[in-house]
């Protein structure tokens, strides 16, 4: 007798092309289930390209809608994704990120402070494109929002987008975004976001304070936008916040000194409305006090770029007369002849953080706050350069 060929098992693809509908339940739900199960039991392997929505409805004998109704589910879970003139495929569902949503509120900030705003979209849009995933914008131009745009909310909830980025979020805006159904990261200090991105603000100003020390500084001033506190939260040992409290703990325990006048920030969010015109016009106050100070810390590189104006414009020697410390964004450059001890971030470290915080929370991992340091520039006198 002839030896009988083995009749081998249907590969994934045939099977779902060959999907038969019972018609117990609604034939939508049915190809949702049938799809689900294959890619959950990893018949459909991370990858697979599903076949159009057109094909599949002919197979299956449905309308092209009802294939539609059936795929909505599965995006917002995660299982697959669909791209616009490239198809639909099967994901990873350990640390896949398709897309990712960034939220500013632009609307709060003047237009020539919102350098670091677009470095950070910049650096994210540059940093997603590696890995093939892509970058949303939600640039909110409302002064004062009190809730997030109504079509963010509604690209969560339809999982057009894996997780959310901002930076510097309102208490409030920060409380709406972490009752989204995705993944948040922001760079706050506030205790609320388990997915928050800090720098290390004690090490920052100690830093500096240090550096002004060993140039021979002994009257110490500071200029800075930060507000004073308003959150409702306890106070966040790294909480930006507490700056002020900080230096001056840290002028005393140098052995420095420092005046109330000396130590120069807002006393309302009006006031620095032009972050860059606020260093510029204090810059200028603080040198017509009667008695000068020999070092000066400038945070962060808005106002300091409007300080360094001012000390042109003034006259003022330094590191003779004056010596300078600054914070700097490295993508954000500042242009000034001083030789400027620098104190720098970079966005693109930010963003890196954000997106692993995002990737932990989609592979259900624990995420837990990530606390980032500055960079010293003590050595190159040059302004920081990208």
């Amino acid at each position: 007798m002839p030896k009988k060929t083995p009749v081998s098992e249907p590969a994934p693809l045939d099977r779902l092309l060959h999907l038969r509908l019972p018609g117990q339940m609604p034939a939508s739900r049915e190809i949702s289930a049938h799809l689900r199960a294959l890619i959950k039991s990893g018949q459909l392997i991370p990858g697979t390209k599903i076949p159009s929505t057109k094909s599949l409805a002919t197979a299956w004998g449905v309308f092209p809608n009802t294939v539609k109704l059936g795929l909505d589910p599965l995006v917002k879970e995660g299982l697959i994704d669909r791209r616009q003139n490239r198809g639909t495929y099967v994901l990873d569902q350990s640390t896949a990120i398709r897309r990712i949503g960034i939220y500013e509120n632009f609307g709060s900030i003047a237009a020539n402070d919102r350098d670091f705003l677009v470095s950070l979209q910049v650096e994210l849009a540059n940093l997603l494109e590696k890995t093939g995933a892509e970058l949303k914008v939600w640039v909110d131009s409302r002064a004062n929002p009190d809730s997030l745009p109504k079509n963010l909310l509604d690209a969560c909830d339809k999982r057009e987008i894996d997780g959310v980025v901002t930076s510097h979020p309102s208490e409030k805006i920060l409380s709406s975004l972490l009752k989204l159904p995705v993944p948040v990261s922001a760079l706050t200090s506030f205790g609320a976001c388990p997915g928050r991105v800090v720098f290390k603000y004690r090490d920052l100003v100690e830093s500096a304070v240090a550096r002004l020390a060993e140039r021979g500084a002994r009257r110490i001033a500071v200029i800075s936008n930060i507000l004073p506190e308003t959150s409702t939260e306890p106070a966040n040992p790294q909480d930006v916040s507490r700056f002020y409290e900080i230096f001056k703990a840290a002028v005393a325990g140098a052995g420095l000194k420092t005046r109330s006048s000396w130590c120069i920030r807002p006393s309302s969010p009006k006031q620095v409305a032009n972050v860059e015109l606020f260093g510029y016009e204090r810059m200028k106050r603080l040198w017509q006090q009667k008695e000068l100070p020999d070092g000066l810390f400038m945070f962060p590189h808005t106002a300091a770029r409007g300080c360094l104006t001012a000390l042109m414009e003034l006259g003022v020697a330094v590191p003779t007369e004056l010596k300078v410390v600054s914070h700097g964004n490295i993508e954000t450059p500042i242009l000034t002849p001083y030789p400027v001890d620098w104190i720098t971030s970079s966005s693109r470290l930010i963003v890196e953080a954000m997106l692993q915080q995002i990737q932990r929370a989609l592979a259900g991992s624990p995420v837990k706050p990530v606390s980032l340091a500055h960079k010293s520039s003590w050595s190159d006198s040059s302004p920081p350069v990208s």
